[in-house]
Order: C-alpha cells, then sequence, then structure tokens
C-alpha cells in the first residue's frame, strides 16, 4: 500500500478493548485471542503508511483517548451504541475519520459515514437470520443501508456468514469473506486417540461467552442428564460472561465436582487447555449471531474432536461423522448421547481427529483482514479490481457440503 498521509481510518468495534489488549501484550507477551496480535501489527503497518489508525471501542469500562504507538489509537467509548446513538455519532465525529470501517451491524454508523461523506465499508463476523416479522424488517433495513453507493463494501467472516447477507438482500458483488492468517496449523499437532482411561475420567472443555444463547446451559443439562446413568466426565468453561449466575446454576444441577468455571486465559493457555481435553463442544443457539466461531478453526488445529450444535453458519461445513458430530440446538438429550458416544468409541474419536486436518484446510479462504483493509484504503484501479474478483459474485467459493438432512442418522 502506497503512502496515503491525508487518511484517518477509523476502526469501530463493539466489543474488544484495543488498549487492554495492546498493553497485555507488550507488558506479558500473552494475548487473550490469538488474533489480537495481528490486529494490533497489522494496524501499525497500516497507521505508518496513513495519517493515523484509531480503534473505537463502545463496550470499555471508561472513557478514554490514547496514542499507542505512532500511527495507532485507542479510543474508549464506554457506551452501549444501540441505546446511546447519539454520544457514539459524536465520539465518532471527534476522530475525524475520512474513512471507516464498521466492525458490527449498526446502521446508525453507516447512515453517520454517508451523511457526512466519509468511506465506508461493513467488516462483520456475524451472521443474519430470522423469520419474525422484526427480524425482517430489520434484515431489510440493514441491507438497503449497506447495498447504498455510500458503502463500498460488506466483508463477513466465513462463507456461511457471507452466504446469509446474500439472504437478506445484500448484492453479491459487494459482498466479500474474510479469514485471519494462522500461524498455528493442524500439521503442529499429531491426531489424538481415545486412550485407555474411564469415560468418568475424560474431559471436556468449552470456549467462549459465558451465557445461555451459546448454549452453556444446555451443555450443564446434558451433563445432568449423564450424571443420572453414572457418567460424569469432568468440564471446563473458559471465557467471560454470566459467572456468578452459571456458578450458581452449577451448584443447583449438583455439578460442582465436574464444572471448573476458568474465567478468560490467555490464548496459549487456551490452545493448551483445548490440546488436553478430550473433546471441544461448541453448542451455540440459532438465536446467537455465529459467524463461523474461533473455537472451531482452534479446535481443528489441535486435532481434538468436536460436537457442535446445528447452527445454521456450521451446517454444510463438516462431513457428519467423520469431521465433528452434531446436536440439534438445545437438545440436551441428543448432546449428552453425543458426549457418550464419542467418549466411548475409540474408532470414531480417532477418525474426528484424523479428519480434522482436511476439515480445517476446507475452511480456509483467500481474503484476510490486512489486506481488505489495504486494498480498500489504497482505492487505485488494480485494488478495486481486487476486491471485486473476491466477492461473492465473481469469485467461485466452495460450496456447502452437506445438508440438515444428514445430522439425523448421526445421533441413532
Amino acid at each position: 500500500m502506497s503512502t496515503l498521509a491525508q487518511v484517518r481510518l477509523v476502526i469501530l468495534q463493539y466489543a474488544g478493548d484495543l488498549r487492554e489488549a495492546y498493553n497485555l501484550l507488550t507488558q506479558s507477551g500473552e494475548q487473550e485471542y490469538f488474533s489480537h496480535r495481528y490486529t494490533i501489527e497489522s494496524s501499525v503497518e497500516i497507521g505508518s503508511r496513513i495519517d493515523e489508525v484509531i480503534h473505537v471501542c463502545c463496550k470499555t469500562s471508561a472513557e478514554y483517548s490514547e496514542v499507542l504507538e505512532p500511527g495507532l489509537r485507542a479510543v474508549g467509548g464506554n457506551l452501549d451504541p444501540y441505546q446511546e446513538t447519539g454520544r457514539l455519532l459524536d465520539l465518532l465525529r471527534q476522530q475525524q475519520p475520512t474513512h471507516l470501517v464498521v466492525h458490527f451491524p449498526l446502521p446508525a454508523a453507516f447512515k453517520w459515514a454517508k451523511q457526512n461523506n466519509v468511506k465506508v465499508m461493513g467488516l462483520f463476523a456475524d451472521s443474519f437470520q430470522g423469520s419474525g416479522l422484526s427480524d425482517k424488517l430489520r434484515n431489510f433495513r440493514l441491507s438497503s443501508m449497506l447495498n447504498s453507493e455510500a458503502v463500498d463494501l460488506v466483508a463477513n467472516h466465513g462463507l456461511s456468514s457471507c452466504h446469509s447477507l446474500r439472504q437478506i438482500g445484500v448484492k453479491p458483488s459487494k459482498i466479500i469473506p474474510w479469514d485471519f492468517p494462522y500461524e498455528i496449523t493442524p500439521n503442529d499437532f499429531g491426531p489424538k486417540s481415545l486412550g485407555d482411561s474411564a469415560i468418568n475420567d475424560k474431559n471436556i472443555v468449552y470456549v467462549g461467552r459465558i451465557n445461555k444463547v451459546k448454549g452453556v446451559g444446555d451443555v450443564l443439562n446434558a451433563l445432568a442428564e449423564l450424571k443420572r446413568s453414572g457418567i460424569t466426565p469432568s468440564l471446563t468453561l473458559i471465557g467471560k460472561g454470566e459467572l456468578d449466575w452459571f456458578g450458581a446454576e452449577i451448584h443447583r444441577l449438583g455439578l460442582g465436582g465436574q464444572v471448573t468455571l476458568a474465567g478468560g486465559l490467555p490464548h496459549d493457555q487456551v490452545l493448551a487447555k483445548m490440546r488436553w481435553a478430550d473433546v471441544v463442544l461448541v453448542p451455540s443457539r440459532h438465536a446467537y449471531p455465529e459467524g463461523l466461531p474461533l473455537t472451531i478453526y482452534e479446535a481443528l488445529t489441535v486435532r481434538t474432536p468436536l460436537i457442535v450444535s446445528d447452527h445454521p453458519m456450521f451446517l454444510g461445513k463438516f462431513e457428519l461423522g467423520r469431521d465433528v458430530l452434531m446436536f440439534p440446538e438445545k437438545d440436551t438429550a441428543a448432546l449428552a448421547h453425543c458426549i457418550q458416544t464419542l467418549l466411548t468409541n475409540a474408532e470414531l474419536y480417532r477418525t474426528l481427529s484424523l479428519s480434522s486436518a482436511a476439515a480445517w484446510s476446507r475452511l480456509q479462504l483467500p481474503v484476510k483482514w490486512h489486506q481488505l483493509i489495504g486494498q480498500w484504503i489504497n482505492d487505485t484501479p488494480d485494488s478495486r479490481r481486487w476486491l471485486f474478483q473476491h466477492s461473492l459474485g465473481q469469485c467461485s467459493y466452495p460450496q456447502q457440503q452437506l445438508s440438515s438432512s444428514r445430522l439425523q442418522p448421526v445421533l441413532n
């Protein structure tokens, strides 16, 4: 990317405090999520070529504006962007952006950019679903805004999430699938076997937000159902969220001796825990607007077998019974059955671990976060052509592999 001194780039995020991530990384060398180091380093590189890169995070514990490195600033809003839109728009105005990257689907931000002649793009990691009238109305308004000539492009993390944008009416020529680059791959780990230990000595790991819509309560209820049959594997819940509520729920279900609430952990410890575990769970309910969670990539990376829900963004990505086991959302009996089956069937276990490398490879996408932003800012005929060629309307991305009709035989 050539030097563009007059460009002021604001990257608007709902959560994920960049200052907090930067301080952790510089003081300890650790990162809570694997993408933090990459995002910071990429932002510093981009910032060296323009006036400034400004990461504005809405959900912070305090208001602040701090230069982290030359060309890189972090701004904390300490606000709810959906309830305090006026405050957010004032904050954006203060940054005087020429370019705005919106990391979550907030129509007001796109409207503000249009009204103020600020170049804008969406760069999401969300799915867009819902059959209710309010969902359809919200999606129609969003797609109409995103299709506006004022919005240059709309990227989304993973193919399925991009197809969900297309299904709500966003033009395929504007949609670009993106991903992170991965330094650690399945080639760094050997496949795993079930081992000789009893099922009650096995370990399960969940990584993500600790809340109901991510399916954490469904996991606890599945464990309670297994316990009634004398099956008591251990569960480690890694992540931030409603820890007090789930601590009480664990006690209510009589799972205190089985379940550990670990809270947030540095990324290298998370990977180690996922490798150590016998099973990784991704039990998201359909209501959660998943793109394709990094936990899936990382479980496949460390070759630990996965059990996932039938979230629409997961369907078609895997060969069921070879790459993953899958259960219907909220179906705790089916989840319990998957856990018991996987932890007692050595051949199935070995198959899932062996297949993880190929499953991981099929998920990889050519466009990375820094390339997307860099090409967009550069705004030359070649860069515009590059972006267009990677859109859903032009690039022949892999089609869905399976349909949800394959789900039921795996459970029986």
